[in-house]
């Protein structure tokens, strides 16, 4: 499809004549109204300043286009679209048009459109707005949008950030060809700002906060509710008696959970984590302590670092560091998933892998090392719990034709159970996955690629091969996908295969709005959490400082501050769905309490003597406290309370990081053993970076806030 389109294009730049008309009144009247609205400068059109040339110098491919008249709406022309029948992938009809003017990198610029579906009211259809690179089809910008019967205005401001493009190197438009459809596009244009303008000063209109589900009376929330309570709960019972059995009534105990069953985790880059070579102490720190309280992500999965070519080529850490990585990670309590033994297109795999495609033994050879050498590397058979055995199967297809003939085959298929076999072998403790991005980051509820993956999934099982779970990709797009097709999506390949379901690679789009963007997690984190299939829940990073595509929809800002959808997250994980009471025993000496899923402290006091003991509640469970003199105040129970001070790493090297978190100034000291002050600072900023000079040893350090006294003891290496 992208030679054919190259060759559209092409054909297009070549024999297209335009005559440029002079600016006619429907761009005139946009671009005042974004100057007087929304305060921004002067625009220059990208593509032409008239209705008449844009709608003459459009291409489209695999789909029915017309230009026609209308009136009573702010432009004159539009194009009707129609897609006769659904392809494998929304590019697989387009309509669109190149820049007339250079476009820059770091401009800003607006994309405009009206949008209407035809057919029998209420009519729907969806399309992916896209800014790409002829060339290449690099992406400046790639979004679903949803389209009712209804004409609606769609503004979508852009940052260029992959390059600078002369005239006709850059397209603008939309794929239709996700289904069959009729579509008619209007006011279609695209103005340019400087780089001097803030993204979050324009204006974004998407109507994308209308999402399958969004009212908060939706029915879906009722269930959800319910089971949650069912899937994510267990009954604890406390039984509080003496040593010779009489009951305690009124005995009192803390039940505090410490870490959920339940998986909560983003993909790390090793590079930072450790002391290694882009070692970021606060990156670091935030994945142990999210909500400045403690509490943080209880899986990580690396992102790049153990992909084949990655691992090969070590991209940004060398294998001693990706190991020094995991042992940090495992220090910490931290489970991991491991992200992904073979990805079977060409691309990325070695490339001696593609040069030796039709030598199957040599391809095979190559695969069986690899998974012995990742499977077997120093610790990590204990640090990694489960691996992504094979990622994204339905449209990378590579080694299917190299194995088609190859030990009996019959369609070169038998390569994936082949690999999860091996594996399974060499490490019969760990879980094995497929992972795809074909349901949910496509929004795909059915059609060709849905349908592959679960054919290929039966296949395997078929097959007698291992199987554990199946990792649903979520990279979602600026329309977010309905909840009923998440929900509709886990229930169809429950019912198929009833395997265990983790969302793997969960991220928003940049420049969604950011209460839409907490919103949206906050019910897809709900509807999945609910979900009796799943086990776990993946972003696709965490920080703007540090993200694969997607800076601006994360829990944290690049200054650490954090976004709306990170409170959303902290709000639902650590509050919401945490389990932290102080209780009393009944007169018979009981407590029975439902708590959710995960590692307790239940602290009490028995005669006079604070004890805390650690359990993991996962089922139903019974404890029984026996005591002669059972505390039976509450307020006596001591619960630990989070300061409002970090200071890490501990033991340090260079230097040390302190973080506030509130704005109040507060007042460092440190002193060596003896009790020689060796620092004083006042601290302003919510984090401060303080050298050590050359200091070592054991020291104390003393942080005074008002009437609040933060003491801890740190090592300097």
């Amino acid at each position: 499809m992208q030679k054919v389109m190259k060759k559209l294009l092409t054909l297009l730049l070549v024999f297209t004549v335009t005559f440029a008309l002079a600016q006619d009144a429907y761009h005139q009247n946009i671009s005042t109204f974004f100057e007087v609205a929304y305060d921004l400068p002067q625009a220059d059109f990208v593509l032409f300043d008239n209705e008449v040339d844009i709608m003459n110098n459009v291409f489209s491919y695999n789909l029915q286009a017309t230009t026609e008249e209308i009136s009573g709406q702010d432009f004159s022309l539009y194009s009707e679209v129609t897609v006769g029948a659904g392809g494998t992938n929304p590019w697989d009809s387009g309509w669109g048009i190149t820049n007339t003017l250079p476009v820059a990198n770091g401009e800003k610029l607006m994309l405009v459109v009206w949008l209407k579906a035809e057919g029998i009211p209420p009519a729907s259809a969806t399309a992916n707005v896209y800014i790409e690179r002829v060339s290449d089809f690099t992406k400046e910008f790639y979004a679903a949008v949803n389209i009712n019967s209804q004409w609606r205005q769609y503004f979508i401001p852009v940052e260029v950030m992959h390059g600078d493009y002369a005239p006709g190197e850059v397209a603008f438009g939309l794929h239709l060809g996700g289904q069959a459809q009729t579509v008619r596009i209007g006011g279609f244009t695209v103005l340019r700002y400087g780089e001097e303008i803030d993204l979050a000063d324009m204006p974004s209109q998407y109507y994308n906060e209308l999402y399958g589900g969004y009212e908060d009376d939706a029915e879906w929330r009722a269930t959800a509710a319910d089971n949650i309570d069912l899937y994510r709960k267990a009954d604890l019972t406390i039984n509080a008696q003496t040593t010779d059995g009489t009951p305690v009534p009124n005995a009192a105990f803390d039940i505090e959970m410490t870490r959920h069953e339940y998986a909560f985790g983003s993909a790390v880059l090793a590079s930072r984590l450790a002391d290694n070579n882009d070692f970021t102490p606060l990156y670091q720190e935030k994945i142990i302590n999210l909500d400045g309280a403690g509490h943080g992500f209880n899986w990580v999965v690396f992102e790049n670092d153990l992909k084949w070519d990655g691992w090969e080529q070590m991209w940004l850490a060398s294998h001693e560091e990706v190991i020094n990585a995991a042992d940090w990670v495992a220090a910490q309590g931290i489970k991991m998933r491991g992200h992904t033994l073979v990805w079977p297109g060409f691309q990325y795999m070695p490339d001696d892998i593609q040069a030796n495609q039709n030598n199957p033994d040599y391809v095979w050879n190559r695969i069986d090392a690899h998974l012995e050498e990742m499977l077997t590397l120093p610790n990590f058979e204990s640090n990694v719990s489960e691996w992504d055995a094979l990622n994204e199967i339905a449209v990378n297809t590579d080694l299917e034709p190299v194995f088609a003939d190859w030990n009996d085959n019959e369609t070169g298929r038998e390569i994936y159970a082949d690999i999860l076999t091996r594996a399974e072998e060499i490490s019969p403790a760990t879980k094995w996955y497929i992972n795809d991005y074909v349901t949910m980051s496509l929004g795909n509820t059915d059609g060709p690629l849905y349908d592959d993956l679960k054919n290929k999934i039966q296949e395997v099982i078929d097959s007698g091969a291992p199987l554990d779970g199946i990792g649903f990709q979520a990279h979602i797009g600026g329309s977010p996908n309905s909840i009923y097709d998440v929900l509709g999506t886990l229930d169809d390949f429950y019912d198929s295969f009833g395997k265990t379901h983790k969302i793997t690679e969960f991220d928003l789009p940049p420049g969604i709005n950011q209460q839409l963007a907490a919103d949206y997690l906050r019910d897809f984190l709900t509807a999945v959490f609910s979900h009796e299939s799943t086990d776990g829940f993946i972003f696709w990073n965490f920080w703007d400082g540090a993200t694969f595509m997607n800076p601006g929809a994360n829990l944290f800002n690049e200054d650490w501050s954090m976004t709306a959808p990170g409170d959303a997250f902290v709000n639902l994980v650590f509050e919401e769905w945490r389990t932290d009471e102080t209780r009393t025993a009944d007169p018979s000496g009981n407590i029975e309490t439902r708590v959710f899923k995960g590692d307790y402290e239940i602290t009490y006091i028995c005669n006079g003597e604070t004890i805390t003991e650690t359990r993991s509640i996962t089922d139903n469970t019974e404890i029984t406290i026996e005591c002669d003199n059972l505390a039976t105040d509450i307020e006596n129970i001591p619960v630990n309370q989070s300061p409002n001070f970090s200071v890490f790493p501990n033991p340090a090297h260079d230097f040390i990081t302190v973080e506030k978190r509130n704005r109040a100034p507060a007042e460092l000291r440190l002193t060596d053993t003896a009790g020689k002050l060796i620092l004083t600072q006042t601290l302003q900023n919510s984090v401060e970076t303080l050298p050590l000079n050359d200091l070592r040893g054991m020291y104390f350090l003393e942080i005074l806030q008002g009437e609040e006294r933060y003491f801890m003891k740190v090592v300097f290496e």
